[in-house]
């Protein structure tokens, strides 16, 4: 296959460092320390699509690939443990972030610089643990179980969360397919409401506003009717037969 699962995962993490090291500012791709950005606004995007996208692939990847590790590689449970512990903390060092992003007074008393680096050493040490486990699990299936698994996980991204949840979507009762499909239903309510622009989800086009948005807004609904203009000869005319009428009936009035 042209695409496979570990041709994916390998994507989404490139794609997570990249836009860690935008939504650095006025470091360099070598890895420079943080400076005055020269856009606020590009660091403030590039953080929240940073957030949007790792918390998408965590929650994926716990939903649908993890248990396949933990049932088939060898002593997969406790490795796979220890891949949810550091997505917990990836998703606790994210909810930081967002919190500066949306302009919370309560953010962590951590800088989102520092909040930043905290991030991309954990998906670094994440990035190498999960690669070898999912090296050892594409050796142990089969073409049609590779496929499966592929589709399964292309699947779970689509409705997978884009904000992180520290104590959701981890396991146990609360980190299912199910679970995971309901918090990335209400995740993409909030994009919405939001206007929040999300890597790989289409933007929409504005909504017209209907009949009840032009009354909230104070806006008619169609423009006044124009009156048609009026000839200049038969305006005359009619001011000429309107002070004869006026003549007339002052006259009677003696």
């Amino acid at each position: 296959m042209a695409e496979t699962l570990t041709t994916l995962v390998d994507a989404a993490h490139a794609d997570a460092v990249h836009l860690i090291e935008l939504s650095r500012g006025g470091g360099d791709a070598a890895g420079a320390a943080d400076g005055p950005p020269s856009d606020p606004r590009q660091v403030l995007h590039a953080s929240d699509a940073a957030v949007a996208t790792v918390s998408a692939h965590l929650s994926a990847m716990e939903a649908v690939v993890y248990p396949e590790m933990a049932r088939r590689v060898p002593g997969g449970q406790a490795r796979v443990a220890e891949l949810g512990r550091l997505a917990r903390q990836c998703s606790s060092v994210m909810r930081g972030i967002e919190q500066y992003v949306q302009g919370d007074l309560n953010h962590p008393a951590n800088t989102v610089a520092s909040l930043r680096r905290d991030l991309a050493a954990l998906l670094a040490e994440h990035e190498k643990e999960e690669d070898e486990l999912l090296r050892e699990l594409t050796e142990r299936l089969s073409n049609d179980e590779r496929r499966h698994l592929l589709d399964r996980f292309a699947d779970a991204m689509r409705h997978a969360p884009t904000r992180p949840h520290p104590h959701l979507g981890h396991g146990g009762i609360f980190g299912g397919s199910l679970a995971i499909r309901l918090l990335g239903s209400f995740d993409h309510l909030l994009d919405v409401m939001d206007a929040r622009e999300v890597a790989g989800a289409p933007v929409r086009a504005p909504a017209p506003a209907g009949l009840w948005g032009w009354y909230l807004l104070g806006r008619p609904i169609a423009p006044a009717p124009e009156w048609p203009a009026m000839d200049q000869s038969a305006s005359a005319a009619d001011r000429s037969s309107s002070e004869r009428s006026a003549a007339r009936g002052s006259g009677l009035r003696r």
